[in-house]
């Protein structure tokens, strides 16, 4: 049967290459950016995410600041990853691969999509004021508080976006537009994130209340 595209060869494809090719970057800089931008009013003091290849936090953090350099952009970074310090020591560095101690798997964490251990061509475009290092545990609390309290199901990437959204707010205080993406949803995250035995197996069973993260 012919391809509709390939023809009668369907042996071809397509490499998108989303960490290093700067599309990806382009596509935050000049969609993303401009609807945070439009959909504020302008009105926005800061933007917090957590990067996987990075695209998403350096197209929007330099259009925003292209905008207005006095807005705040921040990396929130999960267990396994060597942005934060990158970000916050200038070294790519993480203490899950001190000698001794590195993991068989150094993105051994119940966040998936995100983190890093090495600085991608679109990463190396975010304009960043700082970072935050959040938690396998604050990410399943912060969802299960989301769920209960918002109806979002949402996955780690976003639970993860959120915890840095917490911490970056209190950090401001009270009276900023502070802005986060919603990247994933829960339903890709069954096996794990949402799976009660998992978590208990990992120790990670979230609070009756929910909002251990906020302690």
């Amino acid at each position: 049967m012919e391809h509709p595209f390939f023809g009668s060869d369907c042996r071809g494809g397509f490499f998108a290459d989303q960490f290093e090719n700067l599309a990806n970057f382009r596509a935050h800089y000049e969609s993303t950016g401009p609807e945070i931008w439009e959909q504020t009013g302008g009105n926005v003091q800061a933007f917090v995410a957590a990067a996987g290849t990075g695209g998403t936090l350096a197209g929007i953090s330099r259009f925003l600041k292209s905008r207005n350099p006095d807005i705040k952009c921040f990396l929130v970074d999960p267990p396994g990853s060597g942005l934060f310090n990158k970000v916050t020591r200038g070294v790519m560095y993480t203490r899950e691969e001190a000698e001794g101690r590195r993991l068989k798997n150094p993105f051994d964490t119940i966040t998936e999509g995100i983190g890093v251990n090495r600085l991608t061509q679109n990463f190396l475009l975010a304009e960043l004021d700082g970072a935050y290092r959040g938690t396998d545990r604050e990410a399943v609390e912060m969802s299960r508080f989301l769920l209960k309290n918002d109806g979002l199901f949402v996955g780690s990437s976003s639970a993860m976006n959120c915890i840095g959204a917490v911490r970056l707010a209190r950090e401001m205080g009270p009276g900023n537009t502070i802005v986060t993406i919603l990247c994933d949803s829960g339903m890709r995250h069954l096996s794990k994130f949402y799976d009660d035995k998992y978590l208990t197996d990992h120790g990670l069973l979230p609070s009756a209340s929910g909002v251990e993260f906020l302690d």
